[in-house]
């Protein structure tokens, strides 16, 4: 039996302005000696084309073992599909958009639309690299089989968005008492799908809206145990998965209530006032005890996702 099983550190959302949020996630892989896997935005904010100080850092990076790949076009919720019901509960416009525009959302879904609107993120993404994506990644977790035909019919080799455990997302939730479920029906080993592309899924995000409290970002980071022990049962790759607001969210009190206030039934909890900023970021704090404790294992061998892709490539 292989001693170790893969681990991707993967990273969500850094798009056109976000150099510095950038270079500081590559100083902390740095500092632990291990690759990211970078999902970036072609076009929020502005063109990524038009970013100069971040194309430089990205090339940079690049040089150094880090891997960037398309993550969406404009990351609308429902530009790939539709995203899963926990998911939209992050945002109480987009959920009521989705009961109210239904019709207009769906007509986005088409095959035509798809290949439009993923070409369209293509066209930057060859402007500022010179090649095409061979991985994708569509915001908020969305999916579809019109997606995946689309990527297919477009030379993607791989998209990676399948949830098979969302218990950190209920606790980014604040449903601090959901258990650990695997959900039998959502594979956690890479899969071909049937229309031409590999599905490489996620596990958790231990770090998205955590509080400011001790006991809380410990759990998160026994969660992310948890998980590893469970992919390491089952000899499939574990794709850690983070977002670079999530990882500097200073989980204070008055941050908290802002959060929290939006959401149907309104779970603000009167025991996060007490709770001051992080300064450091809740999501660094977490990551800064969990990293070294996948590490210490001897377990987990963090690697980037071109390696794994070109393991399943050539075994099929």
């Amino acid at each position: 039996m292989n001693p170790t099983i893969p681990v991707v550190w993967t990273n969500d959302d850094i798009h056109f302005g976000r150099a510095p949020n950038l270079r500081r996630q590559l100083e902390f892989l740095d500092r632990h000696g291990i690759p990211g896997v970078f999902f970036v935005i072609p076009n929020m904010d502005g063109p990524l084309d038009e970013d100069e100080d971040l194309l430089a850092t990205i090339e940079q990076a690049k040089k150094n073992g880090h891997e960037f790949y398309q993550h969406g076009y404009l990351h609308t919720a429902f530009e790939c599909g539709i995203p899963e019901a926990t998911m939209l509960d992050f945002d109480p416009v987009a959920k009521r958009r989705f009961d109210e525009e239904r019709d207009i959302i769906e007509s986005g879904h088409t095959f035509e639309a798809q290949v439009e609107i993923l070409e369209k993120g293509r066209r930057i993404w060859r402007s500022c690299f010179g090649e095409d994506s061979k991985g994708f990644r569509p915001g908020w977790g969305a999916y579809g089989n019109t997606l995946y035909r689309a990527l297919a019919a477009l030379g993607f080799e791989w998209i990676s968005c399948r949830m098979p455990c969302i218990t950190s997302w209920d606790w980014n939730h604040c449903e601090w008492d959901s258990p650990m479920h695997f959900r039998e029906k959502i594979p956690s080993h890479p899969t071909f799908l049937r229309h031409g592309i590999w599905e490489f899924p996620l596990a958790g995000d231990y770090a998205f809206r955590v509080p400011n409290d001790p006991e809380k970002m410990d759990k998160m980071v026994d969660l992310g145990m948890r998980e590893f022990e469970t992919f390491y049962e089952r000899r499939h790759p574990m794709l850690m998965v983070c977002h670079f607001h999530g990882l500097e969210w200073d989980g204070g009190g008055e941050t908290m209530r802002k959060f929290l206030s939006t959401y149907p039934g309104n779970k603000v909890r009167p025991e996060y006032d007490k709770l001051a900023p992080n300064p450091q970021g809740t999501g660094y704090a977490i990551h800064e005890k969990l990293i070294p404790a996948l590490l210490q294992t001897k377990r987990a061998s963090f690697v980037g996702m071109q390696e794994i892709v070109s393991h399943y490539i050539q075994k099929k």
